[in-house]
């Protein structure tokens, strides 16, 4: 009497585990191949956003940089009353406190961020080493809103009253256009 009553239970799941192979199917290939193209797709924008991030966070590093380096020339300018020459001169101990106005001239995100390079002292007499003014710029990756700000200063071309500051050994220093069209990612600052 009990095993009549279990062989009907039996016979359905049996019955119901048929049905259910029967019903699962597969993916046929075209929903394969729409599903990986969507994939791609959200990748794709995935990755272009996250460049675009990384090149944001590479631009503002480039600025903190640039005004670690400014506050140290204008440290060194206060202490000597002229701007250095070079941008190692800033590595020099000072003579009173016996302290480098800074420990190492910033290394850029990328190896192309040269800074010393980038760094043009001014002065108002022709071959002077007594630097007045500078001007220091970095190369953008992108176009943000720092670049709105920023002064474009032409040492070029300089004004008739002022001259590149060349240091004892003749050092001369490279020039920029920061306001020339294209030089338009270029941010440069002066004192």
């Amino acid at each position: 009497m009990i095993i009549d009553s279990v062989k009907p239970i039996v016979k359905y799941q049996n019955h119901s585990k048929r049905m259910r192979v029967k019903l699962v199917r597969g993916f046929t290939l075209v929903e394969i191949i729409i599903v990986i193209a969507i994939m791609a797709v959200l990748t794709a924008v995935v990755y272009s956003s996250f460049d675009a991030s990384k090149a944001q966070s590479r631009d503002r590093q480039r600025v903190s940089d640039i005004s670690v380096i400014q506050l140290a020339l204008e440290q060194y300018f206060n202490k000597n009353g002229v701007y250095p020459v070079t941008l190692g001169e800033l590595k020099n101990p000072d003579r009173t406190t016996g302290k480098a106005y800074l420990s190492e001239i910033p290394q850029g995100p990328t190896a192309a961020d040269e800074y010393s390079s980038s760094y043009f002292p001014i002065t108002k007499t022709k071959d002077s080493d007594k630097c007045i003014s500078y001007q220091l710029w970095t190369q953008f990756e992108r176009n943000n809103s720092y670049l709105n700000s920023k002064k474009g200063f032409d040492s070029v071309h300089l004004p008739t009253s002022f001259f590149e500051c060349v240091g004892e050994d003749n050092t001369t220093h490279n020039s920029i256009s920061a306001s020339s069209p294209e030089n338009t990612l270029v941010y440069d600052v002066m004192p």
